[in-house]
């Protein structure tokens, strides 16, 4: 599972967004149980940010995905975003992103088959289309 993540990393997109939780959940506004997520966010500059929670995870809405000032394979761990309750790392390494994903699911859920985890691609909306045919 491990090797199936890191390699869905390499040439992806700024912005794109990979959410990562159990195959069989249906989310309900009803439900006050647990639900072990993980979210990658592609950054500027090849970085990844990897998100851990314990509640569905929603999309950021980031002014920018600079990564200037932020410091690479750091847990930050303060309750800055509300729907990611276990942290997250901004990382380079693309191998460390996948086994942080993989061993949480395993760790807190008991997933390690890819066959237990649900995957979903969001890729990046474009402003404006690149076909030139499309000017008035």
């Amino acid at each position: 599972m491990t090797e199936w993540l890191t390699e869905s990393l390499a040439d992806k997109p700024c912005a794109l967004i990979i959410d990562l939780g159990p195959s069989d959940y249906i989310p309900s506004e009803d439900d006050e149980n647990d639900v072990v997520c993980a979210q990658l966010i592609v950054m500027a500059d090849e970085v990844f940010m990897v998100r851990r929670s314990r509640v569905e995870v929603g999309h950021l809405m980031f002014a920018d995905y600079s990564t200037e000032y932020v410091e690479l394979d750091r847990w930050y761990l303060a309750p800055h975003f509300d729907d990611c309750t276990d942290g997250y790392l901004f990382t380079k390494d693309r191998r460390l992103a996948a086994e942080t994903c993989v061993t949480w699911f395993r760790d807190n859920q008991g997933a390690s088959e890819p066959d237990n985890i649900g995957c979903d691609y969001r890729y990046p909306d474009e402003l404006l289309p690149n076909d030139d045919s499309t000017e008035s």
